[in-house]
């Protein structure tokens, strides 16, 4: 059988064979085989006409379009991807129920779209939320490089943050899935499609396991207030509001939604407090001092300082200052705690993106050789 598959690196679609295996579809790209498990896939569906699948978990862009004459083939392995739902179709009560919120909050709305952020977030259609996500995805694909030497570091870091989302139970934990990614500066921030992306250079940034959980903690508090969405709904403001509460034609929402910019997303105050609060919950719950995210709130303070407002990255460049976020930390701060990660773990997640190897080249050419 023949498809189109797109490896998320570039914008063009190469012809693969696939197999629908009775628990996996796989696809066969030159002399590469990849294997996807049904219960991990969504549809991404552009309506013209053709299937579009995605890993749902961690979604790095690829994409798998089939003919729709392969429906028949995919409902027998996979119902689940056929149902309306799955294809972007919402259902009579959910459409009903997206209008009395129209109705509920038009007097909001005429004081301003803000303050309908947070109910709309909540009500999106998981279509809308998978095409934000992948403009998304497409803005962090230009500045920044998938490492290939991450797997193990990113599937450690994964394993830590599930553990502190599992003892505070946090609902969409399953969903949350965080990538390492080459990049020039130090970062972590989450996506529309509950993903979090770290940078290499946070992880030099970071001189303890403790200090960088801290900083994901504080981004998967964000995912679960659903912050994120608040964030995009205020920043594309009455276009998705019509097109998407009060069912439109599209064009509004499409506009809208083309002009999601991830840069121009900046927290509120009080979501930056919230996240913050919330994400020391976590560590305390997972039994990791809050010590290390005060460590690296003072070293983002002197970052700002050597950098300029202007140059910081997001997580970098919210209120309240740093050094505030920094006293809030260590006045919760244990002593005597086992660290979050083992030796071992932490070498190796520093070593992601060649970062230790790089340092490690540095102190060679630095230190005289013996005589």
């Amino acid at each position: 059988m023949q498809a189109r598959y797109a490896d998320g690196r570039a914008a063009v679609f190469a012809s693969v064979e696939i197999e629908f295996a009775p628990e996996k579809l796989i696809i066969k790209h030159g002399e590469r085989q990849i294997e996807w498990a049904y219960a991990d896939l969504r549809r991404s569906d552009d309506k013209n006409g053709y299937i579009v699948l995605r890993h749902r978990k961690p979604d790095t862009g690829e994409r798998l379009m089939l003919g729709d004459w392969y429906a028949d083939e995919l409902k027998a392995v996979a119902p689940q991807l056929m149902k309306a739902r799955a294809q972007g179709t919402e259902g009579r009560l959910t459409v009903g129920g997206l209008v009395a919120l129209a109705w509920s909050l038009a007097g909001a709305f005429l004081v301003g779209i803000p303050y309908a952020a947070d109910p709309m977030a909540r009500a999106m259609p998981e279509r809308y939320r998978t095409q934000i996500a992948d403009i998304s995805w497409s803005q962090v694909d230009a500045f920044t490089i998938q490492c290939d030497d991450a797997d193990e570091a990113t599937q450690i870091l994964n394993d830590v943050a599930y553990r502190i989302m599992e003892r505070s139970d946090v609902p969409n934990r399953d969903e949350i899935w965080i990538t390492i990614a080459d990049a020039g500066f130090p970062n972590a921030f989450a996506l529309p499609d509950n993903s979090i992306v770290v940078t290499d250079e946070l992880i030099g940034m970071a001189e303890q396991p403790d200090e960088l959980i801290g900083v994901l903690a504080h981004e998967i508090a964000h995912i679960e207030h659903n912050h994120i969405m608040k964030n995009v709904i205020r920043q594309i403001g009455a276009g998705i509001f019509f097109d998407v509460v009060f069912g439109g034609a599209g064009a509004g929402q499409a506009i809208a939604i083309a002009s999601v910019n991830l840069a121009g997303l900046r927290y509120s105050r009080g979501d930056e407090g919230d996240a913050d609060s919330r994400g020391m919950d976590y560590l305390d719950a997972a039994g990791i001092s809050t010590g290390g995210i005060a460590r690296m709130f003072d070293r983002f303070e002197h970052y700002e300082a050597d950098e300029g407002v202007n140059n910081i990255p997001t997580m970098l460049s919210t209120h309240p200052a740093s050094r505030e976020r920094a006293v809030a930390a260590r006045a919760r701060a244990r002593e005597g705690l086992a660290p979050s990660m083992t030796e071992r773990e932490w070498r190796v997640v520093q070593q992601a993106c060649g970062g230790a190897d790089e340092a490690a080249n540095e102190d060679t050419e630095e230190t005289p050789a013996a005589d």
